[in-house]
């Protein structure tokens, strides 16, 4: 059995400050959070590694025998992972929530509304579930007995009005799939990577999947509180109160550009890495997106469509108007526009910031949990650096 090495990120207390945001005082005593980890060499897969990861970032206290659990994946198009969620890792949570006495499992998503694109007024292009087939996560899904839903399916009027507790940057309610309210229990099961408009895709941004066309186009409205507003989504009470677990296995990840094209590179050491706190999984998260973009991705990394893959980040103003005149026919004057960032910066992310902001009420310290040695000798003192705060 490998030691375990545990090592400590720091407090939100100076993360926030790290950030440039003042939180105010705590108010509450003080908590702790913890980030599992566990490496994979290149090729290798691990049920055992996986489990132990898992376990050791949950108890499964919350789960009683025979609960509803929604594992709620990320599957914005049906290019295969890291485009999306790893099936190993779908197959290998199945297993633990059956193990550990789950009654009906769902796993449910809505992809992509590029893609999959269905309207009050009945206009249906692209299909999730077949998306699902196409990237091996349908065949996961049915193979351990879980029950597929693909929220679209459900019919317009099977969402709800969310609302984020405390202030927001919603000009209307989200509506969500009505399948939150219905379940005793959720667990995010994101992908690793990079997102031209998000910077990162990780926890806090999953739960975009969960709302209706009209909603992710307000979101796509929302200039520079794109961010804020889906990380407002983690705030919404019928989300926040059956979230339960956040679990990343990153065997590939897709470094630039994103979500769906973009650099792709298999590191030396995959991570997989879960949490019971969504900003612990996502700090540790992004800390592993910029490590793989400073030692492992070329400066000069393109693909054929779109050049210099560096330079294309900084273009997210105009790829959001276009995605809205394509999908939406909005003129660019009803599209705000959305500032140029170069990938970086993890406290002063916005998603991260807003997060801080609806979460400051006990100061908490957050500490990794290795499980296994890195074989990447250099990865881990790479993290650590980036999350100094």
């Amino acid at each position: 059995m490998n030691r375990e090495t545990s090592w400590t990120i720091g407090t939100l207390s100076a993360i926030a400050a790290a950030g440039g945001l003042a939180v105010g005082k705590p108010s509450a005593p003080a908590q702790k959070a913890l980030v599992a980890a566990g490496w994979l060499a290149p090729g290798e897969t691990s049920y055992p590694l996986f489990k132990r990861v898992v376990e050791r970032a949950s108890d499964f206290a919350w789960l009683k025998k025979g609960d509803s659990v929604l594992v709620k994946p990320a599957m914005n198009s049906g290019k295969p992972h890291p485009a999306v969620t790893d099936p190993w890792a779908l197959e290998s949570l199945l297993q633990i929530l059956t193990e550990r006495g789950a009654g009906k499992i769902y796993v449910g998503d809505q992809s992509g509304v590029r893609n999959v694109y269905w309207t009050a007024a009945g206009q249906q292009r692209g299909s999730s579930r077949a998306f699902a087939a196409d990237t091996g996560l349908l065949p996961v899904i049915e193979a351990h007995g879980a029950t597929p839903v693909f929220f679209e399916e459900r019919g317009y009027d099977a969402y709800f009005p969310g609302r984020p507790a405390g202030e927001h940057h919603w000009p209307e309610p989200p509506q969500l799939t009505t399948l939150v309210k219905d379940v005793d229990h959720i667990v995010y099961l994101p992908r690793l990577g990079s997102h031209i408009m998000a910077d990162i895709t990780a926890g806090l941004k999953i739960g975009v999947g969960f709302l209706r066309e009209d909603s992710r186009r307000l979101l796509h409205q929302g200039g520079a509180d794109f961010a804020a507003m889906y990380a407002e989504l983690n705030e919404i009470p019928e989300i926040k109160a059956k979230l339960r677990l956040t679990v990343t296995a990153a065997r590939k990840i897709m470094t630039l550009f994103g979500p769906d094209d973009g650099h792709v590179l298999e590191p030396p050491a995959g991570p997989v890495f879960a949490s019971e706190d969504l900003l612990a999984h996502d700090l540790f998260a992004y800390a592993c997106l910029q490590y793989a973009r400073e030692r492992l991705t070329p400066p000069d990394a393109s693909l054929p469509d779109f050049g210099n893959l560096w330079d294309f980040m900084e273009t997210r103003t105009a790829r959001n108007r276009s995605f809205c005149k394509i999908v939406w026919d909005l003129a660019d004057d009803r599209v705000p526009a959305m500032p140029a960032s170069r990938p970086g910066g993890i406290y002063s992310h916005a998603a991260i910031a807003t997060y801080l902001r609806h979460n400051s009420a006990a100061d908490t310290e957050y500490t990794v949990a290795e499980i296994n040695p890195c074989p990447d000798p250099e990865l881990v003192p790479g993290l650590r650096r980036l999350l100094r705060p």
